[in-house]
C-alpha cells in the first residue's frame, strides 16, 4: 500500500516540478528576446545616428566644396576633350581639391571621385593614377545617377576600396556633365561607435562581390574572415581585431541573408552581439553586415535567477508533497499534532506570499528602468545634433566658408539642444522624490499648482501666460505622481516650443482646466499657438513623430504622455485642433 502511495506521489511530483520549471524557463526566454530585441533595436539606432552624420558631412563637402563654379567649370570642360586633353584637366582638377582633400581626410573621408556621364572613371583622389575604366557594370550607384540626374547613397564595394557612398549629379548650365563620389570607410564607423559608443565592432564584406568587382591587384587589400562566405578589410583587420565569430557561422550566415537586423548571446564571454544586414541601395541584396559587441551581465544574472527560482519552487513543492506524504502514512499522529502543522503551513504560505511580493518589486523596479530607457532615448538625437552642429563648424572654419548666418544657425543648435538637456535634468531632479512605486491619492489642483510653479520661471521670461480654470472643490485622484507631473510638463513644454515660434510676445496663452464629471475627471491643457496640421493630426501621438525641426524635436514625448494615461493610469488622453490652437485632455478616474 505504502509504496503504490509512493510510486502516485513521485509521478505526480515530478510532473509538477517539470511545469513549474517550463514556467519558469519560459519566461526567461521571453526575457532574454526581449532584452536582445531591445539591443537591436539600441544599436541599429546607433549605426542609423552615425550614418546620418556622414550624411550631414557629405552634403557640406559636396555644397561647399565640389559644386562651385570653378569646379564645375573644370570639369565640363573633360566632356568634349580628347586622352591629352583630358589628363590635362585631370591634373588641373586634382591640383584645385588636393589641399582641401587631405584637410577632409582628417573626417574620415575615404574617397572623391568624379565620373563622366558615361560612367568613365575620370579622377580618383585616392589613386588618381587610376582611371578611365568604365564603372557601368560595377558600380551601380554611378549608372543610376547619370542615367536619372539623382542622388543616391548607401554602401557599395568598388573597384579599389569599398565605402559608405554619397553619389552626387554634377550640372553645369542646366546641363548634366557627369557625377561625384563622397564616401567614408567602414574603418571609419567602427572608430566612431568605439568612441562615442564604447562598443567594438567590426565589419564584413560579402566574398562574392568583392571577388566579381575589385581590381586584381587591389584584392590584396581583403583578408578571409573566419565566416567562410565573408571577407575582412586588411587595414581594418589590422587596427580592429574583431571578436571570434561562433562556430554555426553557415546558419549565421542564412540569418543575415534574410536582411533583418538581430542579436545573439554568446554565454562564455558574457557578450552580445548584433549583426545589422547592410543592402546595396541599387540591387538591395546583402553586400556587407555590421556587427555591434557589448559586454552584457544581466542575462548571466537572469539565467541564475532561473536557477534560484525554480529550485525554490521546487523545493516549495516537495515540502508540499512530503507533508502531504506524511499525512496520509501517519494520520493518527497528524491529527494530534493538528495545530503544530497548521502553524508550519501557514509559514509557509507567508513565505511564499514574500517571494510574491518581491516579484512583483522586481517587476516594478523594470518598469522603472523602462521609463529611464525612455528618457535616454530623449537624450540621443539631442547629443547627435550637438555633435553633427559642431561638426559642421569646424568643418566650415577649415573650409573657410562659415558666414555669419551658418555661425548662428549652428550655434543656436547647440544652445537650443544644451537648454532642453539641462531642462530635462532639473525637472526630473524635483519630481523624483514623487516618483513612487505605489499610486498616491491626490488632489489634483493642489498637484497641477506644484507642477506649474517648476516651469513658470521659464514661461515668464518667454511672455507666456498660464490661465487657470479649476472646479472650486477639491478633485481626488489616485496616481503615480511623478507619471502624473512627467505628462503635464512635456504638454506644457510642447505649448511653449510652439507658442514661441508661431506667436508674438503680447499674444501668448496657456488655459489649464480642471472639470469634475460624472464618472471622471477632465483636465485639458489648451493653446493659441495655432495647432497642428490635420494631416498630422492622427500621428500627434505616434512614437518618433514630430512637426518641429529634428534638430530641436525628438518625437517622443506626446508618445511617452499615451503610454503612461492610457496604460499605468488607465485613463484616456487625447487631442483637439481648436480654433486658435491645440488642445490636450486627459480623463482620469476619480478617487
Amino acid at each position: 500500500m505504502y509504496k503504490s502511495i509512493v510510486i502516485k506521489f513521485v509521478f505526480l511530483f515530478i510532473i509538477l516540478s517539470t511545469a513549474i520549471i517550463g514556467f519558469f524557463y519560459s519566461n526567461y526566454k521571453i526575457s532574454i528576446e526581449k532584452l536582445l530585441e531591445t539591443k537591436t533595436n539600441k544599436h541599429f539606432l546607433e549605426y542609423k545616428a552615425i550614418y546620418d552624420k556622414q550624411k550631414d558631412i557629405a552634403n557640406i563637402i559636396f555644397n561647399t566644396e565640389i559644386n562651385t563654379s570653378t569646379i564645375l567649370k573644370t570639369f565640363e570642360k573633360a566632356n568634349f576633350a580628347d586622352e591629352e586633353k583630358k589628363a590635362f584637366i585631370r591634373k588641373e582638377l586634382y591640383e584645385l581639391l588636393e589641399e582641401k582633400y587631405k584637410k577632409l581626410k582628417k573626417y574620415n573621408l575615404r574617397q572623391l571621385h568624379f565620373h563622366l556621364p558615361n560612367n568613365e572613371s575620370f579622377l580618383r583622389m585616392h589613386r588618381p593614377s587610376k582611371f578611365g575604366d568604365d564603372l557601368s557594370s560595377f558600380r551601380a550607384t554611378v549608372k543610376y545617377v547619370n542615367e536619372n540626374k539623382k542622388y543616391i547613397h548607401g554602401f557599395e564595394e568598388g573597384r579599389v576600396y569599398n565605402g559608405f557612398r554619397f553619389v552626387y549629379p554634377l550640372k553645369y548650365k542646366n546641363r548634366h556633365i557627369g557625377s561625384v563620389e563622397v564616401s567614408f570607410s567602414s574603418l571609419a564607423l567602427i572608430n566612431t561607435i568605439k568612441n562615442t559608443y564604447n562598443n567594438e565592432s567590426y565589419f564584413l564584406i560579402r566574398k562574392s562581390i568583392v571577388d566579381s568587382k575589385v581590381f586584381d591587384d587591389e584584392k590584396d587589400n581583403y583578408a578571409q574572415s573566419p565566416h567562410k562566405d565573408f571577407y575582412y578589410e586588411k587595414k581594418l583587420l589590422n587596427k580592429n581585431k574583431p571578436v571570434s565569430l561562433t562556430n554555426d557561422a553557415e546558419d549565421l550566415t542564412q540569418k543575415i541573408l534574410e536582411g533583418k537586423a538581430f542579436s545573439i548571446f554568446i554565454k562564455d564571454k558574457n557578450l552580445i552581439k548584433s549583426f545589422i544586414p547592410i543592402q546595396n541601395p541599387i540591387s538591395k541584396e546583402i553586400v556587407s553586415v555590421l556587427c555591434i559587441c557589448e559586454e552584457d551581465t544581466l542575462i548571466k544574472n537572469e539565467f541564475r535567477n532561473l536557477i534560484i527560482i525554480s529550485s525554490a519552487g521546487v523545493f516549495a513543492l516537495a515540502l508540499i508533497f512530503y507533508l502531504f506524504f506524511m499525512q496520509k502514512i501517519t494520520n493518527e499522529k497528524l491529527r494530534k499534532t493538528n495545530k503544530d502543522l497548521d502553524r508550519r503551513i501557514e509559514l509557509e504560505i507567508k513565505r511564499n506570499r514574500k517571494k510574491d511580493v518581491s516579484l512583483l518589486k522586481q517587476s516594478k523596479m523594470a518598469s522603472v528602468a523602462e521609463m529611464l530607457n525612455h528618457i535616454a532615448h530623449q537624450w540621443r538625437q539631442p547629443l547627435n545634433v550637438i555633435s553633427t552642429s559642431s561638426s559642421g563648424l569646424i568643418i566650415h572654419k577649415e573650409m573657410e566658408s562659415l558666414d555669419d548666418e551658418t555661425f548662428y544657425l549652428l550655434t543656436k543648435s547647440i544652445e537650443n539642444q544644451a537648454k532642453y538637456l539641462s531642462r530635462t535634468i532639473e525637472n526630473f531632479r524635483e519630481f523624483l522624490n514623487d516618483h513612487e512605486e505605489s499610486k498616491k491619492r491626490i488632489v489634483l489642483q493642489n498637484k497641477i499648482d506644484e507642477t506649474i510653479k517648476i516651469i513658470k520661471a521659464s514661461f515668464d521670461y518667454e511672455h507666456i501666460e498660464i490661465i487657470k480654470d479649476y472646479e472650486k472643490e477639491d478633485l481626488y485622484v489616485t496616481v503615480n505622481v511623478g507619471d502624473l507631473i512627467q505628462v503635464i510638463l512635456n504638454i506644457l513644454n510642447n505649448a511653449r516650443d510652439i507658442l514661441i515660434k508661431n506667436n508674438e510676445i503680447n499674444n501668448r496663452k496657456i488655459e489649464i482646466s480642471i472639470k469634475n464629471r460624472r464618472e471622471n475627471i477632465l483636465l485639458c491643457i489648451e493653446d493659441n499657438g495655432g495647432g497642428v496640421p490635420e494631416k498630422f493630426a492622427e500621428k500627434v501621438f505616434d512614437p518618433y513623430f514630430t512637426t518641429k525641426h529634428e534638430s530641436i524635436g525628438t518625437g517622443i514625448s506626446l508618445y511617452l504622455c499615451y503610454e503612461i494615461i492610457t496604460n499605468q493610469e488607465r485613463g484616456k488622453i487625447y487631442f483637439k485642433n481648436k480654433r486658435d490652437g491645440a488642445k490636450f485632455c486627459i480623463e482620469l478616474p476619480k478617487s
